[in-house]
């Protein structure tokens, strides 16, 4: 327990170190969502409207995330790679999944603080309001189906070097994004691109964290993602066995 610590505080170390892109991380869907909030409600009556924001504002906390998984994870996952720092944890009595949990731990503390800022930036920014249920649902489904994600995060710290890590994060992050509705609903979308869009990770992911304000819960969005996260995280597992094969 004490090895646990030790990583926990290394971790969160690192935290302070990289201050300024958690910072960004999470500044940066505010101020989109400020933005594109404040004319949203156009030609709309203020019912819509404040539908409109306030699922504007739960897909915003979503997309601020996701960017902890995308980036923040994988990074740094690299950087002990490159200091050799994960090398000398294997062969040291340190058990690697206290390793990686420590890793994760830190990843949905980032989420936390993402949601909850979104969040209050919404109710006092913009008068979103609804019942404390709602608001509870909303964040334990949006920090469960974030955590879906972060198997992508491992994958892209697989890519040998930085920079095409960083491409592939990017274009990962931000098409996912777009095509999954977390940016704008995708009956906007030509009927073909709907069609790719029922097909992203992302797009399931609006429809859970969506769903408290639904008739029914999106149970079957849900085991999708849950199988995405899998599927992610077998083939991360099959390339580490292949590379400590090597």
């Amino acid at each position: 327990m004490r090895i646990f610590k030790a990583l926990l505080k290394m971790e969160f170390l690192l935290t302070k170190r990289q201050l300024a892109n958690l910072i960004m991380a999470i500044g940066m869907p505010v101020a989109f969502f400020l933005f594109f909030s404040g004319f949203m409600g156009e030609g709309l009556t203020k019912a819509i409207e404040a539908i409109y924001v306030r699922n504007y504002m739960i897909t915003m906390a979503g997309f601020s995330s996701l960017s902890f998984a995308f980036f923040t994870f994988p990074f740094s996952m690299k950087d002990d790679q490159l200091s050799n720092r994960m090398q000398l944890l294997r062969h040291s009595p340190v058990p690697m999944w206290q390793y990686y949990l420590a890793k994760i731990i830190r990843i949905l503390f980032y989420y936390c603080l993402a949601i909850t800022v979104v969040f209050l930036t919404g109710h006092i920014l913009r008068q979103v309001s609804m019942p404390i249920e709602q608001w509870m649902q909303s964040f334990l489904l949006l920090l469960g189906g974030a955590t879906c994600f972060i198997p992508f995060g491992l994958l892209v710290s697989y890519f040998k070097n930085t920079e095409l890590m960083s491409m592939v994060a990017n274009i990962c992050y931000m098409s996912l994004a777009v095509l999954g509705g977390m940016w704008m609903p995708i009956t906007m979308f030509p009927k073909w691109l709907q069609g790719l869009s029922k097909l992203t990770p992302t797009y399931h992911l609006t429809q859970v964290i969506l769903s408290p304000f639904a008739n029914s819960f999106a149970g079957f969005s849900l085991i999708i993602l849950i199988g995405y996260g899998i599927i992610m995280l077998v083939i991360a597992y099959l390339l580490s066995q292949k590379r400590h094969s090597i």
